[in-house]
């Protein structure tokens, strides 16, 4: 007999509950979250083991432990969960998502348990940082324009003399303590820098893909961090628009209601283009070429460089799947 078991994990307490083919519900039962109380609840429920959570904090972990326990595990999009009616609680939720698993109604979200788990953990404190960095030189900058005093460029961030052109004592005050987070911040983008630099050394995958035309040292750390497993992808297409770098679309009834592109990961949209600009910026080269020849078929500058990001992001899939550079 399969065992469809519905997890709702929080960081203090977890309910589970377990149903059978025809949805009649089993057991259930709230479990402290920790490794043992999880691991005895799995482990008690006899025959196929399919197990089913949202995705959330505690993703990672959960999937790591409770992986070698079942049979199946999905971790679900919650956004693209059917919408119930009632009351929200946390026994109501693991029923929903079991029987969604059951049903076959879960859009599965991709984890990986091997050598890339910590990579993911770095790259995300590593994005964190530059947000933090962003939104502080943003705050900082306002002041000055809140006084119509021009800050072109980043010489701003770089020069505390420029402080003193404030004339409140409050704005000020709070431009040293920015200016000085700022300075504390970058270096520790320094730390992180030199992080990716010898994670180099020890995966080839990040190697191979730093060696590619526009892919830095961070760029190659995200894409391999999200890609993780390229056999995922059966071919270039899926990769762009799990990139958003495609539009599909959207028909009823033979018409056309237009185009929208799926939900994906933006920091892969963010890489691809930014390669692309970067081929843009060097001298002559292949891709620089296949972008010319967009522009000379009469596409406009975007959609050419869209599609050199395409072409770029192609061209890390089959790096990954073929472990060669080209």
């Amino acid at each position: 007999m399969t065992r469809y078991i519905g997890l709702d994990g929080h960081s203090k307490t977890s309910t589970f509950v377990t149903m059978n083919e025809k949805g009649k519900l089993l057991e259930q039962k709230q479990v402290v979250t920790c490794e043992r109380e999880l691991l005895e609840f799995v482990r008690e429920q006899k025959g196929k083991k399919k197990l089913v959570f949202e995705e959330s904090h505690l993703s990672q972990w959960l999937y790591t432990l409770l992986l070698p326990e079942v049979d199946e595990l999905v971790v679900c999009h919650p956004g693209y969960l059917a919408k119930r009616q009632g009351p929200k609680n946390d026994l109501r939720d693991a029923i929903h998502v079991a029987n969604e698993l059951r049903c076959g109604h879960v859009i599965p979200v991709f984890h990986d348990p091997g050598r890339m788990m910590e990579l993911r953990s770095l790259m995300s404190g590593y994005q964190d940082l530059v947000q933090d960095i962003v939104r502080s030189k943003n705050r900082y900058k306002s002041l000055f324009r809140s006084e119509a005093i021009q800050v072109p460029g980043v010489g701003v961030y770089r020069s505390r003399d420029r402080i003193g052109e404030l004339s409140r004592r409050t704005d000020r005050f709070i431009a040293e303590h920015l200016f000085d987070r700022i300075q504390y911040l970058e270096q520790q983008k320094k730390v992180y820098s030199e992080r990716f630099r010898q994670n180099m050394k020890k995966h080839p995958d990040i190697k191979r893909l730093a060696g590619l035309p526009g892919i830095d040292t961070v760029r190659a750390h995200v894409i391999a961090t999200i890609i993780c497993s390229p056999a995922r992808f059966l071919n270039k297409h899926k990769l762009w628009s799990y990139s958003m770098l495609v539009k599909h679309d959207q028909q009823s009834d033979g018409k056309s209601y237009g185009k929208v592109k799926i939900h994906g990961r933006s920091e892969l949209k963010e890489a691809f283009l930014g390669a692309a600009e970067s081929i843009l910026q060097t001298t002559d080269t292949s891709l620089k070429k296949y972008y010319q020849d967009q522009i000379d078929k009469g596409i406009g500058h975007r959609n050419a460089k869209i599609a050199l990001a395409r072409k770029v992001a192609a061209i890390c899939l089959a790096v990954l799947k073929s472990n060669e550079t080209v």
